[in-house]
């Protein structure tokens, strides 16, 4: 297991809580973002290849980018990550460099990509 330190947008904040309610049944489980992330990974990882990051970066997300809960904040937090969900991360990092055509890619970006995806995954699943 890996800490990592992150600041989470308020976005990614409800993202975290609409994948856990789309896969628990409820947003207020106790489980980890940590652990949540890697879940949301491990259901994308076969995928990565095929998303279109620009569409999910610029897309809606059903009950996250029109959420108008202001009670809802960004939060500095250390999410614990397992070392092969890092290295995940790491490596989309480095794909988005080329996929947005930037020169710097921060982790809290990828992090809200991955559960926007996942979000989006579960909606197209379930439809």
């Amino acid at each position: 297991m890996m800490r990592v330190k992150i600041k989470l947008s308020r976005h990614t904040v409800i993202a975290f809580q609409e994948f856990k309610k789309l896969t628990y049944g409820d947003p207020n489980i106790k489980v980890t973002n940590g652990y949540v992330l890697g879940v949301a990974v491990k259901s994308l990882k076969p995928y990565f290849p095929l998303i279109n990051w620009k569409d999910v970066s610029d897309g809606s997300i059903p009950n996250v980018t029109d959420n108008n809960d202001n009670s809802i904040v960004g939060v500095d937090t250390t999410l614990n990550i397992e070392t092969e969900i890092l290295k995940e991360i790491e490596k989309l990092q480095k794909e988005f460099l080329n996929i947005f055509k930037t020169k710097r890619i921060h982790k809290s970006y990828v992090v809200k990509l991955i559960m926007y995806a996942a979000i989006l995954q579960h909606s197209d699943n379930s439809n």
